[in-house]
């Protein structure tokens, strides 16, 4: 179980049962996305990025699964750069 504490008025607890919470609470210790309201949600067999309810990206499960959380950050980023500017 993960606790944070944003702002040291809220407390937010996850227990990441599954792969995907795992590397999303990994991405939030990454500097880049600390403020970034990112989403991962399994859809069939790939994962479905999104940054600020807009989608960035999707990757298959198996190579999600395999990435470490740098690699996973350095995808979205350049996704996201790709997309959005």
């Amino acid at each position: 179980m993960t606790i944070f504490d944003l702002d040291k008025s809220i407390t937010i607890e996850f227990h990441s049962e599954d792969r995907i919470e795992r590397k999303m609470l990994g991405l939030w210790q990454l500097e880049p996305f600390k403020t970034v309201n990112i989403g991962m949600k399994l859809v069939g067999e790939n994962v479905k990025i999104t940054m600020n309810e807009h989608h960035v990206t999707d990757i298959s499960f198996l190579m999600f699964d395999q990435l470490a959380v740098h690699e996973l950050a350095d995808i979205i980023i350049k996704a996201a750069k790709e997309k959005f500017t």
